[in-house]
């Protein structure tokens, strides 16, 4: 019988006592046979490493790590994703559940892509926030810009993983490490996007990444509010993100292809760190001229466009 390509599952940990253990056991269910599980601990004050050790003394596909002190999210995960053997790498977070199905799912899906993500349904334990969009994620590079793919979604070639930047880039200082991983594989065109359950994503408020997204849900009042919230403080957002899309831009213009969606968001990133009005005008203009690419989905002819002429405004109610 032919092989199967290795898929290693990296796990970061940080405090994950409460919820470890069922993640691990979902991870060690899966159908699709892991080479490795690495798990590596950011210095944790609670009992997530003596439940490390014992979850690895049981099971020898799992290996543990702990950081002498703390690198944080993005440092934890670019440094632990080097440790893996696997051609395939998959990322987890600690607090999650997932489909037994999930690596063969996105093994059978990714083809010659990059990367494959799918349905993350979120569930809630303590009454954080949680909303299951069930829609087809639009996963062109410029969507990309604004918003990525969650990491506990992604199943990833090792080809893309050292694609990524040195962990001095500024993108890892004001954006996660799977927005950058969205972004490289988006420019070559080279993301699947499977419309299956792969994840049980659990919100919880106590979570590092825990934020209530409830006013950016798709509906006009939502809509209306994040117009006036945007005009109300343009200026003083603008100023505080620009950085941000000053290092999407830096690491756009170091990638190589002659994809035409990436000199759009190349042209798209330009113009949001410029601080002219024509600058501003022009944005519209190209977002109008990408409103396809630009949203979670296509949308519908004049509302698509009206929505594309406003959402240089609209978007910064994303980093409120």
């Amino acid at each position: 019988m032919e092989e199967k390509p290795s898929v290693s599952v990296v796990m970061c940990t940080y405090n994950g006592a409460k919820f470890i253990r069922e993640q691990i056991a979902s991870i060690l269910q899966q159908t699709y046979p892991l080479h490795e599980i690495i798990i590596q601990d950011d210095n944790s004050d609670d009992e997530t490493w003596s439940i490390l050790s014992e979850c690895a003394a049981r099971n020898p596909k799992i290996t543990i790590y702990s950081n002498e002190e703390k690198h944080g999210v993005n440092g934890n995960f670019l440094s632990a994703m080097k440790r893996a053997s696997g051609d395939f790498i998959a990322i987890a977070d600690q607090d999650d559940i997932w489909e037994t199905d999930k690596i063969e799912i996105q093994m059978k899906a990714i083809g010659k892509n990059l990367l494959c993500s799918g349905h993350s349904r979120p569930f809630s334990t303590d009454d954080a926030f949680a909303y299951f969009d069930e829609r087809h994620r639009n996963v062109n590079v410029i969507r990309m810009m604004f918003l990525g793919l969650p990491g506990h979604t992604m199943l990833l070639r090792r080809e893309l993983m050292e694609q990524l930047p040195d962990s001095s880039h500024p993108i890892f200082e004001y954006s996660m490490y799977d927005a950058a991983l969205s972004i490289i594989a988006a420019a070559h065109g080279r993301i699947i996007y499977v419309d299956k359950i792969l994840v049980n994503f659990r919100r919880h408020t106590a979570a590092t990444t825990y934020n209530d997204y409830s006013r950016n849900l798709p509906t006009w009042r939502n809509a209306l509010g994040s117009l006036i919230w945007g005009c109300r403080n343009y200026r003083k957002t603008r100023e505080r993100i620009r950085p941000l899309f000053e290092a999407k831009l830096k690491l756009l213009q170091n990638i190589h292809t002659d994809n035409a969606d990436l000199k759009e968001a190349r042209k798209i990133m330009e113009l949001e760190t410029s601080h002219s009005l024509s600058a501003f005008v022009r944005l519209q203009y190209h977002c109008i001229k990408n409103s396809r690419k630009l949203f979670h989905t296509e949308g519908k002819g004049f509302v698509r466009i009206v929505r594309a002429a406003l959402y240089p405004v609209m978007q910064l109610q994303m980093y409120r």
